[in-house]
């Protein structure tokens, strides 16, 4: 009896076991500076990251980097949303390094509240030295806690004029354009706590375009955050990963069905942003920048954006679609088979 439980339990297991598949996808579809003087759309080798926090005319997170997956080949779409059980994703940018471009921006994998920044455009965070808000303080800022800005993923949200299902790397440009600040189309988003609508995130220090779900300044919460692997900032001579392992737990499981929903349609679609300061004629090194798909014979190590997803499968193929009354015959099957065995060691 203790085999024949044995065996029932194996193919129990078998016919309820819910194996997990990873999926990898070395090149984009599509990766896009998004930057108003990207002047090469869809040519670029490389894109930077930063911000332009106090600079009028330009987004908050100027130059940004969109870049899509097309997911169609290895996982099929048009299943439904609810039937990719998604348990992770995994993007991965390589940031540029060789003899000549030695990047030194420092490491920061923790979101910088937004009165942080230089909020009045006087050259300075927090010039009067005191907190935001206590006794004295006289320009509304604060001291980073840290050294450095963090690298940060979204997902993103399209229209009025761009759309999802034809977005590509050479759609014009819709933002920030030195002359005007408007919002970004398609733009950085996270939902908002309680209402799950989307909050714009490209002047998030500004408190720009969500007064309509009266927010205004706010720090958003990332779904992921970029850490670089093997970097030392101011000794590198070699390109390196920044890893981003998205929280798909956030708001109560929102982004998760963003990117279910992302997969139905056969596409995965995200934007990494920081908001690092630079200088006018600044040096290249002091922000991330990293090769696009284009620029992977500038560098032996050079790669393009990857995007690793692993899902939940819901049954074995061999066991797929098995009734129970296929099941039960299993089960009178592999007890038929030792009770014949135990009767011939008994003989």
């Amino acid at each position: 009896m203790k085999k024949m439980a044995c065996c029932m339990a194996a193919v129990l297991t078998m016919v309820t076991a819910a194996p997990a598949a990873d999926f990898t996808f070395d090149t984009p579809s599509d990766d896009r500076w998004h930057y108003p003087f990207n002047f090469s759309p869809g040519f670029r080798t490389t894109a930077s990251c930063f911000g332009t926090v106090g600079t009028p005319g330009f987004n908050n997170r100027d130059a940004m980097i969109y870049v899509a997956w097309d997911t169609s080949e290895l996982i099929a779409p048009g299943k439904g949303a609810g039937a990719y059980d998604i348990q992770s994703i995994t993007v991965t940018l390589t940031n540029q390094a060789n003899a000549f471009i030695n990047p030194d921006w420092p490491i920061d994998t923790t979101a910088d509240e937004w009165f942080t920044y230089d909020l009045n455009a006087d050259g300075m965070n927090n010039a009067d030295g005191i907190p935001r808000g206590e006794a004295g303080d006289t320009d509304g800022e604060s001291d980073d806690i840290d050294p450095g800005r963090p690298l940060e993923l979204f997902g993103l949200v399209f229209g009025p004029t761009t759309s999802e299902s034809t977005w590509g790397e050479f759609t014009p440009f819709i933002g920030g354009d030195s002359m005007t600040v408007v919002e970004r189309d398609p733009f950085p988003f996270v939902f908002q706590d309680g209402t799950n609508a989307p909050l714009h995130v490209e002047d998030n220090v500004s408190g720009l375009f969500n007064d309509g779900l009266g927010v205004f300044q706010f720090t958003p919460t990332p779904w992921a955050t970029g850490s670089p692997i093997g970097y030392t900032p101011g000794a590198q001579s070699v390109p390196f990963d920044v890893q981003f392992d998205i929280d798909l737990t956030l708001a109560d499981g929102e982004v998760k069905a963003y990117f279910q929903e992302q997969l139905n349609n056969g596409r995965i679609i995200v934007a990494v942003t920081s908001l690092r300061e630079t200088v006018m004629m600044g040096s290249s090194s002091g922000v991330p920048s990293f090769y696009m798909k284009e620029g992977v014979s500038l560098d032996p190590g050079a790669k393009a954006a990857s995007l690793r997803v692993t899902i939940a499968e819901p049954d074995v193929p061999a066991i797929s679609g098995m009734s129970m009354a296929a099941m039960a015959s299993i089960f009178v099957g592999v007890g038929a088979l030792v009770s014949r065995r135990q009767r011939l060691l008994a003989a």
